[in-house]
């Protein structure tokens, strides 16, 4: 999809919500004919292949294995945490990004975990 030269540029705290204000969107009637193509068979990509297929979309999902199956997602340890800032708790939006960022080498779309953070609470 190509992004619409006419978006703001922001903060990358601002960058999501300013690309979300812009998006156009797609009316029911016509997303039997848009193809999705879903990489991946795991919690993120299965659930989102689920979605997208119950809004109307038809989505192709692929995997590397035989079939899809358990996946690193669902046998992590620990899971996500939430900025829910209970009391002495010291959690906040900032410290669940700069924590996500850290911890994944900072390779990931730092956009992307902002509005994960932002989220979370």
């Amino acid at each position: 999809m190509k992004l619409d030269s006419k978006i703001p540029e922001g903060p990358i705290s601002d960058k999501w919500t300013n690309y979300k204000d812009h998006l156009k969107l797609v009316a029911p009637n016509n997303r039997p004919k848009i193809d999705i193509i879903v990489v991946g068979t795991g919690l993120a990509g299965a659930s989102a292949a689920a979605s997208l297929g119950e809004m109307g979309y038809n989505v192709k999902a692929f995997c590397f294995q035989d079939s899809p199956r358990r996946a690193h997602s669902i046998a992590a340890q620990g899971g996500i945490n939430a900025a829910k800032n209970y009391q002495n708790d010291g959690d906040s939006t900032f410290r669940l990004f700069y924590d996500t960022i850290k911890g994944g080498d900072y390779r990931a779309r730092e956009a992307n975990v902002h509005r994960l953070a932002e989220v979370s609470s």
